[in-house]
């Protein structure tokens, strides 16, 4: 069930404001999200030039900590599959000629997806576009399965990143009709996102604008790149646009919508949803069974090539034994600052898997080398050059390794972190194309979030038993002046 943050009017210090509610009165709002200036949201509205606009603050109003700012009649876009049903389409039609209007820089489109909470209607007319950073807020406090409605069950895999938006309008017009995304279940996901199409539904639709919809869900990657015509994804929103002139819409407001799972007992859709979980618990099975084939086959490579010092120094308590949680977390990203793939492994377990291991094994490998042969140290540790006051570096060196690591406790063995990691690597698509100018070295910078599951040993100490991305957000990229070894520069201690 997708739900919106609640939008209500309050009085605060004397004057009437609209407030968007991000949690409990006692929710804690990440500092990190709330430093520097504030980044404008836009206001469109149709026929005129979008205006920018500011919120107010943040207060506690209703028993709620809410984001306030001037008066303005708003309504959540997830209305669209309950009390604005009847107005979907052109509703959706008017977002998507909004969003053309905006610059890509500030849709910043990390996911290929526009989260839910940064779009809000307005009853006279138009739309509120919120800024990332408001719904970075949103995000930081929100429960897991909010956080999921609201931004991840919109993903949608294998996009051509230009058609995303126009596939994403999509997606809000099967929501509107069913009451539910079309690749929100964990069935759908693991199908290959193959939606349960509205043909098999009985929702009613005109068979046209039916028929676009189950087409446009599953347009092949060259189509796609056909619609966008390679331009930037909010211009190719100009495809959407035209394609839905001319459809109708002839579905009535609700008051509830309805699941996923209640489509299992409509006659047309339960053939469908039942093979669906048949393949979905395939693909699980056989991704699970891979997975114990590659465990194996490691377990065996280690048996040959270990020695027996090596195998009985891995019986010996790693060297976090007896540290808490979140020291256990800290030394995983000391160990990752550092290219030190063994610390950073010691207090993994047996089935965890180190998702940086590639990577800082690679970057270990030409440190070294570059060391061997030319005598430079060529990684640097961002959090010694930002306490050196941002230095110019060495041409040939790099920033690698996290910053601004803050935990979050879920449970007694689960910990959400967050936190900046500095590459040289470009991690997107679009990202790939930016070419230093001479004289100076491009530093990509991202906003991840991983969750640890942290658990006692059968000797006991704590080990950290899984180790999993979840989000990954670009921050943009880092522009740092170099210097040539025999100029004057502020050295950085190693």
């Amino acid at each position: 069930m997708v739900v919106s943050p609640r939008v209500f009017t309050s009085v605060i210090e004397q004057k009437p404001y609209t407030c968007i509610a991000i949690g409990p009165k006692g929710v804690s709002l990440p500092s990190y999200l709330l430093q520097g200036q504030k980044s404008p949201g836009y206001i469109i509205v149709p026929g005129e030039k979008p205006k920018k606009w500011y919120w107010e603050g943040f207060a506690v109003a209703d028993d709620q900590r809410c984001l306030y700012f001037e008066s303005i009649n708003l309504f959540p876009i997830t209305d669209i599959a309950t009390t604005k049903r009847s107005d979907a389409l052109p509703l959706i039609r008017e977002l998507a000629q909004a969003l053309e209007m905006l610059p890509l820089t500030f849709l910043d489109l990390s996911s290929n997806t526009l989260p839910i909470w940064r779009i809000w209607g307005i009853e006279e007319g138009g739309f509120l576009i919120l800024s990332q950073d408001l719904a970075d807020l949103f995000s930081s406090c929100a429960e897991d399965d909010v956080r999921y409605s609201m931004l991840s069950a919109w993903v949608h895999h294998g996009i051509h990143t230009p058609f995303s938006l126009c596939d994403q309008m999509t997606q809000l017009l099967y929501f509107a009709a069913m009451g539910f995304p079309p690749f929100g279940a964990k069935e759908t996901r693991e199908d290959g996102f193959r939606a349960l199409p509205l043909s098999l539904s009985s929702v009613g639709l005109e068979q046209k604008s039916m028929a676009f919809i189950d087409a446009t869900l599953r347009l092949s990657l060259s189509k796609q790149r056909e619609a966008s015509a390679n331009l930037e994804t909010q211009k190719a929103l100009f495809w959407f646009v035209e394609a839905t002139e001319g459809l109708e819409w002839n579905l009535k407001n609700r008051t509830e919508a309805p699941s996923y799972e209640d489509m299992r007992n409509v006659g047309s859709s339960a053939p469908f949803l039942e093979d669906q979980k048949k393949r979905s618990d395939r693909s699980v099975f056989w991704r699970k069974k891979g997975w114990i084939v590659i465990s194996v086959v490691v377990a065996v490579t280690l048996v040959v090539w270990f020695t027996t010092g090596r195998i009985r120094d891995a019986l010996a308590p790693p060297y976090t034994a007896g540290m808490a949680a979140e020291q256990v977390i800290q030394e995983y990203y000391t160990a990752q600052n550092e290219l030190d793939l063994q610390k950073m492994e010691a207090s993994l377990g047996k089935k965890a898997k180190n998702p940086a291991a590639m990577e800082v094994t690679n970057l270990f490998v030409s440190r070294q080398t570059r060391k061997a042969y030319e005598g430079i140290d060529t990684q640097i540790d961002p959090n010694t050059w930002i306490g050196s006051g941002r230095p110019p570096l060495l041409e040939g060196t790099f920033l690698y390794g996290i910053t601004d690591v803050t935990i979050r406790a879920i449970n007694t063995t689960d910990y959400e972190v967050s936190s900046i990691l500095y590459s040289p690597f470009p991690y997107f698509e679009d990202q790939e194309g930016a070419i230093a100018e001479e004289g100076e070295l491009i530093i990509f910078r991202y906003e991840q979030v991983q969750y640890f599951r942290i658990e006692p040993s059968k000797r006991g100490w704590l080990e950290i038993t899984s180790l999993e991305n979840r989000t990954l957000r670009r921050l943009g990229s880092l522009k740092v002046p170099t210097y040539r070894k025999e100029t004057t520069a502020i050295d950085i201690p190693q």
